[in-house]
């Protein structure tokens, strides 16, 4: 029998926590790094000074001086005049104004166009992302200069127009770069736990895609900024920007190139302002770039604190090693009850060479409220396809060639349908690597309470209490310190926790659950089983679990299904496995499984491996591995056939086999 210990209750546990530790905000992280500290004050004194130019610069724009033409720095001009005696510090600080405001202009239009039609080619892909590739390719074609003459022909000196087209033209870099880092994002983990939690394309693009976007795109941002008061600069030295009296950065470059061999000194502090506000703008942007980055970086203090928190955690004492043995308490399951969850025929198959090739042929199987169905079966047999073929979310390039998903009643077409399915709330999945299936970019307390607040309709601070009791649940002793933490600070059992509570914070009907207590040592393991064992019988909780422990399965499980090649061989009550195996495959899984002997005995290996899809020989497939096969068995494939109790099994000579066995 499993014993816990005494626990004290979660808020006594609270009041005595010590405060969570708070992280630095952006700000703090910028302050700490010299390079962003040093060009940031720069960079916001001379938009500062530019904006408030008519209060703070000592002169006019076209404020003449004539008794000091052409003169170098002094205390009257501190950096000198040009050939007409205007004040070229007055005349920077106006000319600003006119910079970089059409500068950013064109950044603006480059994030407007290239952020949400980069994130549109990289998550939805197909023909979206072809479509937008071909557009980006051709405008990304046109010759910039030609093209912004002739902009500026159709509005003359209008620099304005000229850097929005400007922005137009850059768009597309942007969008690529966005794509890329999108693509990358869209493949993990987590993007398919978020999907089957119930979270739109929408909601996925605004809170786990953007949050992957900032650094990237402060960069991209700080060098569109840069090169676009360059372009103007040029454009502004040719003449083709605002005509003088007016002045910007471009022409007082222009009129001191015409001055050089007279007054060398006015290029210094035109062209130098204009190449010092470009290069802090990119150290700046690669500053900004790695504070944005480090938000979810655990400081060290943070580290001592986790370290603390895995010593503090309750433990489950087990005495001894558990047995497998079928029959152990578990939630009622009404036999007549009518199932929640149906799978019927689903067939997966990929395409190679314009050959289809199933993965996985004429899969099905049903689970009541409160019963646990677990697909057994070695790596390869198909049972993880099996799940997420059932809630519609199989890997890239593999496709439901047939099969029908029958839940609450509703009928589903796993072909075409999945979408429709009432994730997170109706349906939910724990996945087999945890730290993966949590967003690093998000911290617990984020992923939990937003799901809660989704799927319950519960306030923020209601949220946080529901997200609180659900850590609390699956033995973790100090929920308030694990909610401020990110994925990377959770140990492999603790983000294990956390995937199980997330899962159950939707109040599903269905538990679709993968491996979920691979990361778990034994004690929290029947701790965590004891709780989907409660909910089973407080809510009806159906559960399909996908495992490889038969103890698992001994411990939590009513209905088997054995699959082997992507087929059901076997399925039976877990009683009736344990106790007369049928199918020769089954029988070897026992005898192999180390946990089901005793100390001492020499296990039992089962020879050869799963066949690859390609490599399904005809009739039985299991033939090459059994001792029992005749030629009967590879002559044509074999059935699976049901006796009068609904038992099945895929042996044409399991009767014989079984009074061999036995």
């Amino acid at each position: 029998m499993i014993q816990t210990e005494t626990v004290p209750p979660l808020s006594a546990r609270r009041a005595a926590a010590p405060p969570a530790l708070r992280r630095p905000g952006l700000l703090g992280r910028l302050l700490g790094k010299p390079t962003a500290l040093i060009s940031g004050i720069f960079l916001l004194a001379v938009a500062v000074a530019c904006v408030a130019a008519p209060w703070v610069a000592p002169y006019s724009s076209d404020a003449t001086d004539f008794s000091a033409t052409s003169a170098g720095p002094s205390a009257a001009h501190l950096l000198g005049t040009d050939n007409l005696g205007r004040d070229v510090l007055s005349r920077l600080l106006f000319g600003g104004v006119h910079t970089l405001s059409s500068s950013a202009l064109a950044v603006v239009v480059a994030l407007v166009l290239g952020l949400p039609v980069g994130m549109a080619a990289g998550y939805l892909g197909g023909a979206w992302d072809r479509v937008i590739g071909w557009i980006s390719d051709g405008i990304m074609a046109l010759p910039a200069t030609i093209f912004l003459l002739a902009v500026l022909a159709v509005f003359p000196h209008n620099l304005y127009a000229a850097m929005l087209a400007f922005g137009i033209l850059v768009a597309p870099g942007l969008a690529k770069v966005v794509r890329s880092v999108v693509l990358g994002v869209r493949q993990e983990q987590y993007i398919d736990v978020a999907k089957v939690s119930g979270i739109g394309d929408l909601g996925i693009m605004r809170r786990h895609i953007v949050s992957k976007l900032g650094g990237a795109v402060v960069v991209q941002l700080t060098l569109v900024m840069g090169v676009s008061i360059l372009v103007e600069s040029g454009l502004d030295f040719l003449g083709l920007g605002p005509q003088p009296p007016t002045p910007t950065w471009g022409t007082m470059v222009s009129d001191a190139s015409q001055a050089i061999h007279t007054q060398p000194w006015l290029l210094i502090p035109t062209g130098g302002t204009i190449a010092v506000v470009v290069l802090a703008l990119w150290f700046f942007g690669d500053s900004l770039r790695d504070a944005v980055m480090e938000r979810w970086m655990a400081p060290t203090h943070r580290r001592r604190a986790t370290a603390r928190l895995s010593r503090t955690t309750p433990q489950l004492t087990a005495p001894g090693r558990r047995r497998l043995h079928a029959g152990d308490a578990r939630g009622t399951v009404r036999r007549d009850a009518e199932a929640v969850f149906d799978v019927q025929e689903v067939t997966v198959a990929f395409e190679r060479d314009g050959v289809i090739q199933p993965v996985v042929e004429e899969v099905s199987f049903s689970v009541r409220p409160g019963e646990t169905v677990a697909l057994l079966g070695e790596s390869g047999c198909g049972k993880s396809v099996t799940a997420r073929a059932a809630f519609g979310l199989l890997p890239a390039g593999l496709d439901v060639q047939h099969g029908r998903l029958r839940y609450d009643g509703t009928d589903y077409d796993l072909q075409s349908d999945t979408s429709r399915l009432p994730r997170g709330s109706g349906i939910s999945v724990i996945f087999q690597e945890p730290v993966a299936a949590l967003d690093p970019t998000l911290t617990v307390g984020r992923i939990l309470v937003d799901s809660v607040r989704r799927h319950r309709g519960a306030g923020r601070a209601e949220a946080r209490e529901i997200a609180l009791g659900l850590l609390d649940d699956v033995g973790i002793h100090d929920p308030d310190q694990v909610l401020g933490r990110y994925a990377h600070e959770l140990s492999g059992g603790m983000a294990q926790r956390v995937c199980i509570a997330r899962a159950l914070a939707g109040q599903p009907k269905v538990l679709i659950a993968d491996e979920p207590t691979t990361a778990l040592d034994v004690t929290v393991q029947a701790g965590v089983l004891e709780l989907i064992r409660e909910r089973q019988a407080e809510t009806g909780l159906a559960v399909m679990l996908v495992t490889h422990d038969w103890g698992v399965v001994a411990d939590i499980a009513t209905q088997c299904v054995v699959m082997y090649a992507g087929q059901v061989v076997e399925s039976a009550t877990v009683e009736e496995l344990f106790t007369s195996p049928r199918h020769p495959y089954t029988r070897g899984l026992l005898a192999a499984n180390p946990a089901g002997g005793h100390p001492g005995e020499r296990l039992t290996a089962l020879p050869g491996r799963v066949p690859a899809p390609s490599e399904w020989p005809p009739g039985c497939r299991f033939q090459a591995r059994c001792p029992f096969a005749t030629e009967e068995c590879a002559a044509a494939a074999i059935p699976l056939e049901a006796d009068n109790g609904g038992r099945r099994v895929r042996c044409i000579r399991w009767k014989e086999t079984v009074d061999v066995a036995s």
